[in-house]
């Protein structure tokens, strides 16, 4: 029942249009987790995964996690989906490839970035059949226009996903937006003792 309420709550939030904590965090695909690789070859007829992850959580300990987000993905590149798997250990609904999109949700405890600040949130799998083209991340669909882009942080308030990279299969991947990149969690200007006694003087 617990993990229902959740994954309702996070379809709540889903149509807000107001931001969280952090609203610049970022998702992308990559075949290899925390290797940051958005183009593979695979051979016509081989398998792969592909992970769906987030980073730029911010430092605010009590906050800087996920418990749960929605995507929908466009496949260019021919082959089918054989799977895809919840990694945030809660419930998930909708297929990744058909809109309104999937739906990922954390089971009873928020989910923390590892440490290097990036949480995997679902991995799928492909058959290639030998024709190249993309991967690309859209916003979940059952939401307003300009929304399904939510993250839930663990303190069930929803942030916002910018689209960071996106994957190519035998070809370069479309690009991710523009200027989604980490902002400095606590942006401090340099100062010293001497700055600071000059100021007075």
């Amino acid at each position: 029942m617990k993990r229902l309420l959740i994954a309702l709550v996070i379809m709540a939030f889903a149509t807000t249009a107001f931001a969280g904590a952090n609203p610049d965090i970022r998702i992308y695909l990559e075949a290899a987790p925390n290797q940051h690789v958005h183009e593979i070859h695979p051979n016509a007829s081989e398998t792969f995964d592909v992970y769906v992850c987030l980073d730029c959580f911010g430092d605010d300990p009590i906050n800087s996690g996920t418990r749960g987000t929605a995507l929908l993905l466009v496949r260019t590149f021919q082959g089918f989906k054989l799977g895809q798997v919840n990694l945030l250990g809660g419930l998930d609904f909708g297929d990744a490839e058909v809109d309104p999109g999937w739906t990922l949700v954390a089971g009873t405890d928020c989910v923390y970035p590892d440490a290097d600040g990036v949480v995997c949130v679902g991995v799928l799998t492909y058959l290639y059949l030998g024709v190249p083209g993309t991967l690309d991340i859209l916003p979940h669909g059952l939401v307003e226009p300009g929304t399904g882009r939510e993250v839930l942080d663990c303190v069930y308030a929803p942030d916002f996903y910018c689209v960071h990279a996106n994957l190519g299969v035998s070809m370069p991947p479309n690009p991710g937006e523009p200027d989604c990149e980490c902002e400095p969690a606590n942006p401090v200007e340099d100062s010293t003792w001497g700055g600071i006694k000059a100021l007075y003087r």
